[in-house]
């Protein structure tokens, strides 16, 4: 029988339980840790920490944190048994107050201060979280910086620094387009509001128009 443990503290309705799920298993790979000087509370710890998303205790009795914040990082987990003595705690939000019959079927999925959710993706014994939001685009870039990317619609003609100051109420700001593939998949955002052929649709970007001529061709850049 697996093992796993729940820590609880009660929210409105509205927001169901949080929960940290507590089972046998490791980071295998996860960038941005938090060192968390108390590893006897380990999972306790991240339970009553805004940012925390998830705690890992090594067999050596060493406590790591995982932060939300420091999006778009890739969190991997994979389960271990007891005898390595290694265990992971997500922090989860469960509607209902019935507790689980077993934690395999369950979808990892927590809801940050904010009001924005970020959902494990479970593959056999593995959990990823791919560090956007749910809702929200990854692309990663050949500089080897990773954006979340989303388009928001407004139906009235909207200036470049309002629709920046929207984006910034919600932790996010406007970014540049670096490649065909981004500009591929917001043109397909931007049609899901086209009501007619001879709607006209604009969107505001970070960054300006940079002209790169060679001897056949000219590329622009933002």
């Amino acid at each position: 029988m697996k093992t796993f443990l729940i820590f609880l503290l009660l929210l409105p309705p509205s927001l169901g339980i949080m929960k940290m799920i507590q089972i046998y298993g490791k980071v295998t790979y996860g960038q941005f840790l938090v060192v968390y000087p108390f590893p006897a509370n380990c999972s306790e710890g991240c339970f009553n920490l805004d940012y925390c998303i998830l705690s890992w205790k090594t067999p050596n009795e060493s406590c790591y944190h995982y932060s939300y914040l420091d999006r778009p990082d890739t969190i991997t987990v994979v389960e271990t048994g007891k005898e390595e003595n290694s265990t992971v705690a997500f922090k989860t939000i469960l509607i209902g107050t019935a507790c689980p019959i077993s934690y395999t079927e369950m979808d990892f999925k927590m809801t940050v201060p904010s009001g924005d959710t970020y959902s494990w993706k479970k593959t056999g014994n593995l959990w990823n979280l791919n560090g956007c939001r749910d809702g929200w685009k990854r692309f990663d870039r050949t500089d080897g910086v990773s954006v979340c990317m989303k388009t928001f619609y407004s139906s009235e003609r909207i200036y470049r620094w309002i629709a920046r100051e929207n984006c910034k109420t919600i932790g996010t700001d406007q970014i540049g387009v670096a490649s065909i593939m981004e500009s591929i998949w917001i043109r397909a955002q931007m049609m899901k509001y086209k009501a007619t052929t001879k709607t006209s649709l604009s969107f505001w970007t970070d960054g300006r128009f940079m002209l790169n001529c060679g001897a056949s061709y000219c590329e622009f850049k933002t």
